[in-house]
């Protein structure tokens, strides 16, 4: 459920936020804890913010998690979450709430499918990252095709290399 005057709000922390503003951003995020500390939304906007913003990793786990446990349906903190976990190598944790944040109402399924394809890569994992953005290339009709189609041959250099290397 989405809360009106509280997007207003949201929106304008990111403008801050994209606007170098960091801090006066991440301030109003935390102000807006008073009025609404159980918004799964105003979560999402502080893990992303604490997330790519500074160097807060914990909190901005602390975060997504609430983000998650406040509206389980929303799919952005699955999304940013995942991610995280790419950050800090924790391959397993990203795919499972990739895999779980695909499932939700108005998830991106071509952005889950890319994430996921980037878990494989990570992992070394090349044909199934293949079968993966192939799938996610399927799934798109838009301007990201050409950014899945250079994953695809990058991760067909990657598996030469890597059957050719041992």
């Amino acid at each position: 459920m989405r809360i009106e005057w509280m997007e207003k709000y949201l929106k304008e922390a990111e403008t801050l936020i994209y606007d170098n503003q960091v801090e006066a951003g991440l301030n109003l995020l935390n102000d807006l804890l008073y009025e609404e500390p159980g918004y799964g939304g105003l979560h999402n906007y502080l893990g992303w913010a604490y997330m790519y913003y500074t160097i807060d990793l914990k909190k901005a786990e602390l975060h997504l998690r609430m983000a998650i446990s406040f509206d389980k349906e929303y799919p952005a903190p699955y999304l940013h979450l995942g991610n995280l976990f790419i950050r800090m190598q924790r391959y397993d944790e990203a795919m499972d709430f990739f895999e779980q944040g695909m499932t939700k109402p108005d998830a991106n399924r071509v952005v889950f499918l890319e994430s996921i394809g980037h878990v494989y890569e990570m992992k070394r994992m090349f044909t199934q990252a293949i079968k993966v953005y192939k799938e996610a290339i399927l799934s798109s009709a838009g301007f990201e095709m050409n950014n899945l189609t250079e994953r695809v041959k990058r991760c067909q250099k990657k598996r030469l290399m890597y059957y050719f290397t041992f």
